[in-house]
């Protein structure tokens, strides 16, 4: 019944001449007036009442037609009759209009906390039983806490007809509801059914869970529509479920329960039936012939990157963790120019081939990957360099770190950061250089787990790394052979901007270059399948990849590999000019002859050294002063000195088998796109060697002239391409093809087979040969027949190794 009800005369008229009375004689009429109003409904039955929860919601029920009564609280309509006995009854206004088949409405508040949802459910089933009990007809009322908590707000929110609507559909409460224990433990009282521990993991539960291969346990998380991923023991999956339970709850979380609450969701993810193995990755990954890019955002998006370009995409296939330390990337810009980048990097030539061939590579997952070092005066900016690159590929905090001595913290420093940066390096020790080879290459280091005594914490991951200094410091062969050596320019005055001009005008430009970033991935990663090269360095993966992307990122074809060869030689120089054993050797071999190998013992080698060493540089810690110490420098030398054209070996000699190293020159024979000089020798053509030689001998096919004609590759004179390779020629038909890529280095001992096209050659030299000796005029040499007669001389193309 709403407006149509009629309400008796005197007390509507009666109601208005209260405001002119005093505080008692009002009071006093108020009484009097409800009770007139209770009495008027208590006698018509068929008057429906709806019970709210405060005087306001009443008032705004009543000016909707609605018959209200509030109650001060959800407990007040039913008190205890003595105290602590559990024995409830209606208060007396109540009483008086529960008359037998009246339909009374409960409309308490919708609440959103489960503690007060389940208060309210108790004050209802004991409310609502006291009005059966009195043969009343019960209804509760429903509505969505979004659209109000109390009436008045759903009211004023949705309107009139919408209140209605909620009252005319109140479901009605049935006497076995009541009379049913189920749920007597959640509403005894006004404390919550379930205890902290449980209702978290209630709140845990909404998350999937999964584990690592390594049996880490996993969680992702629904949060605002996207989904995140943390470890279960992470800070940042702890404050998730703080923060749940308080939005619920309005309290915290003690520490203990917290760890309990941890430890069975945990359990959850390594050992629940639904439980499956993922890995997660940092930053980057791959899968299926795709890389994903963790872009660090609140939404979690990340960049699809693959043969027919790039995208965004909101749940990648692919899990990431993000450490404290990650910031987010820009969204990227399709449509950017790298040109923008080398301008603000103010490099060109090698130096921007070499970087942004290292910036495209460090995409890639799971590589080996090289050491970019940025050298140069200070005021060239390297420091500023290196930051612009680190924010295109991993910003985080602290991005510029101290290359440490301890294992343990460069370590963890790894684990957090896919782009290690190493800021003003002064000195690399041997022990940093192992490390700075183990992180490029695939880093395994363990420790005791703390606070255990049996547990290990294990790292395992490969990262790409940038060094900036003034100096060439990579002297340790290991390292200088991973790394990509670049000099910058120095800034002059009028290109230089403040810091705070730089930095904007760097943000303005992320998004366009990492967008051109990705675009040139993706070509790269379209042309890659295509690219296969008859030899490749060291490095290998990096150096097929940039070869790939010479197309993509505007680079002449060839160009890479010839840089990055340039690159290495600069690493060889430094590395032989910063050893004092490895400039004796050269020293030592100089003015030997290319059949003139040097052999000895160790200890007699040490000796010999010592006649082409410097006297301060004798005296130094830096020069070996025993036999062993000697061996192991030059093991690690041998690389280098074999590129510049010695080769280190060891060998046994005698009945005893006693240990010796040999130390002799390698002849080279280079294709034309690969001559270089290896050793400046100097020496005369050995045209008397030549009078002896057979008739079929071509000498004057391949003789090389006096004269210093200029080599149309390297612009080197005839006269130092003697012992490297073949002097050029205008007139091809004279030289072995020179279109070959392969290089074949000989040397006095080696084993070798005739493969020439004389048939009488090919009986009189058959079975195994030993070169015996060299002539560097035709390149040629004498060899030792298996019967130990010696053979003519014959010509290196005529000449094939053999495995031994």
């Amino acid at each position: 019944m709403r407006i149509g009800v009629d309400l008796p005369t005197d007390l509507v008229t009666r109601q208005w001449q209260l405001a002119d009375i005093g505080s008692d004689e009002w009071r006093d009429e108020c009484q009097k007036l409800s009770l007139q109003f209770l009495q008027w409904i208590r006698d018509d039955a068929s008057i429906p009442i709806t019970i709210t929860e405060g005087a306001k919601k009443a008032l705004s029920g009543i000016s909707t037609g609605e018959i209200c009564i509030s109650l001060t609280g959800v407990w007040d309509g039913c008190p205890e009759l003595n105290k602590g006995a559990k024995d409830y009854i209606l208060i007396n206004d109540l009483k008086l209009i529960s008359t037998p088949n009246r339909r009374i409405t409960i409309a308490f508040d919708k609440d959103s906390k489960p503690k007060t949802i389940n208060m309210v459910r108790a004050a209802i089933k004991r409310f609502a039983g006291l009005l059966i009990a009195s043969d009343c007809q019960v209804y509760v009322a429903n509505w969505s806490s979004n659209r109000g908590k109390g009436i008045d707000d759903l009211i004023f929110n949705d309107g009139v007809e919408a209140f209605h609507r909620v009252i005319d559909s109140a479901k009605p409460i049935a006497k076995s509801a009541i009379d049913s224990n189920e749920d007597d433990g959640a509403f005894d009282g006004k404390k919550p059914r379930k205890s902290v521990a449980e209702r978290l993991i209630e709140i845990g539960r909404t998350a999937t869970y999964f584990q690592t291969p390594d049996r880490v346990a996993y969680a992702d998380i629904a949060i605002s529509g996207n989904r995140h991923t943390y470890a279960v023991r992470s800070r940042a999956f702890r404050m998730w479920l703080a923060g749940e339970y308080f939005n619920i709850e309005g309290k915290g979380i003690g520490s203990q329960t917290m760890q309990d609450t941890l430890s069975t969701l945990e359990a959850i993810a390594l050992y629940g039936k639904d439980s499956v193995t993922r890995e997660v990755h940092l930053r980057i990954a791959q899968y299926q012939e795709k890389i994903y890019l963790d872009l660090g955002t609140v939404d979690w998006q990340a960049i699809e990157i693959d043969p027919t370009g790039w995208r965004t995409i909101v749940d990648p296939p692919v899990r990431f963790w993000r450490p404290d330390s990650l910031r987010p990337l820009p969204y990227p810009i399709a449509g950017g120019n790298l040109a923008e980048l080398r301008e603000l990097l103010n490099v060109d030539g090698s130096a921007w081939t070499l970087i942004i061939t290292f910036l495209l590579f460090c995409f890639c997952p799971n590589k080996t990957y090289p050491v970019l070092v940025l050298s140069a005066h200070r005021g060239s900016g390297k420091t500023v360099a290196a930051e612009m690159l680190k924010g295109l590929i991993d910003p985080g905090k602290a991005p510029l770190i101290k290359l440490q001595g301890d294992t343990h913290k460069l370590a963890v420093s790894a684990s957090r950061r896919l782009l290690m940066v190493y800021d003003n390096v002064g000195h690399i020790s041997a022990d940093q250089s192992d490390d700075l080879c183990r992180i490029a290459t695939g880093f395994g280091y363990s420790t005791r787990t703390l606070f255990s005594t049996e547990e290990e914490t294990t790292f395992e991951f490969a990262r790409p790394q940038i060094i900036t200094a003034i100096d060439s410091l990579v002297t340790r062969d290991d390292l200088a052979d991973r790394v990509l050596m670049v000099q910058l320019g120095e800034i002059t005055e009028e290109k230089r901007l403040p810091q705070a001009e730089l930095t904007a005008k760097v943000e303005a430009a992320r998004s366009r270059i990492l967008g051109a970033l990705l675009t040139a991935l993706s070509q790269t990663l379209a042309a890659l399948p295509d690219i296969k090269p008859d030899k490749l360095p060291r490095m290998a993966d990096y150096a097929k990849f940039a070869i790939a992307s010479e197309k993509a990122l505007g680079l002449k074809p060839g160009e890479f590999m010839s840089v990055f060869n340039d690159s290495r030689e600069l690493s060889r120089q430094v590395v032989i000019e910063s050893s004092p054993v490895g400039e004796a050797v050269i020293r030592l071999m100089e003015h030997r002859k290319a059949w003139e190998p040097w052999q000895g013992t160790a200890s007699e080698l040490l000796n010999e050294l010592e006649h082409h060493t410097d006297e301060a540089t004798y005296r130094s810690r830096y020069f070996p002063k025993t036999a062993n110490v000697l061996k192991r420098q030059l093991n690690r030398l041998a690389p280098d000195l074999k590129a510049l054209g010695i080769d280190v070996r060891e060998a046994r000699i005698g009945k005893a088998g006693t240990r010796i190293i040999v130390l002799e020159k390698c002849v080279i024979l280079s294709s034309v796109s690969s001559v270089e000089c290896q050793l400046s020798e100097k020496t005369s053509q050995d045209n008397d060697r030549r009078a002896d030689d057979e008739a079929d001998d071509k000498a004057d096919d391949i003789l090389m002239a006096d004269d210093k004609t200029d080599n149309i590759v390297s612009n080197r004179t005839a006269e130092h391409e003697r012992v490297s390779g073949w002097a050029d020629d205008t007139d091809d038909k004279n030289h072995p093809s020179t279109t070959s890529e392969r290089t074949i280095r000989f040397k006095i001992g080696d084993v070798v087979r005739f493969c020439g096209k004389s048939a009488n050659l090919k009986q009189q030299y058959a079975g195994n040969l030993t070169i015996r000796e060299f002539s560097k005029s035709d390149y040629s040499c004498t060899c030792l027949k298996p019967n130990g007669n010696l053979t003519s001389w014959i010509e290196f193309d005529d000449l094939e190794f053999v495995a031994v």
